[in-house]
């Protein structure tokens, strides 16, 4: 790629805490790289796949394309069945969102069982699941402009 890519961002501040640790392993990652990016802020995981399709959809008005995508966010099993169908649906929403689109995409979704486990992956030094999904959006425009598609 010519000029640094365009990242969107779309994070979901359901869990602030790890909110905060998936942003950061990201936003270290793209500024390390020069990379410029805006973030999107949206209440639960669920509406990750939603914001990346309006922030990425060719019929999109506003600005500058971006060239890809990266979702974050956290969901904790509790006592329920509503774990697996928030895990499921989102995670299957990010990867039709790439797919429809043909963008590319880094998926920090975090789907943990204990909140020590969510803790443990979302940090910066130690998981990093904020910065290894923004280094896979980094590659994945790579392989795109590596395939001649524009």
């Amino acid at each position: 790629m010519s000029t640094a890519p365009y990242i969107l961002i779309v994070e979901s501040r359901f869990y602030e805490e790890i909110a905060n640790d998936l942003l950061k392993g990201a936003t270290d990652v793209l500024t390390a790289a020069k990379v410029k990016f805006d973030i999107v802020t949206v209440p639960g995981i669920l509406e990750l796949p939603a914001a990346a399709m309006f922030g990425m959809h060719p019929d999109r008005r506003a600005g500058q394309r971006y060239d890809g995508f990266i979702a974050l966010g956290c969901a904790v099993k509790g006592e329920t069945d509503h774990y697996e169908y928030v895990c499921n649906e989102s995670m299957a929403g990010v990867a039709r969102v790439t797919l429809d689109l043909k963008v590319p995409s880094g998926n920090g979704i975090l789907t943990c069982p204990t909140w020590e486990l969510a803790q443990d992956r979302a940090d910066p030094k130690r998981g990093d699941v904020g910065g290894r999904a923004a280094r896979a959006c980094l590659r994945m425009i790579d392989v795109k402009v590596d395939f001649g598609i524009q």
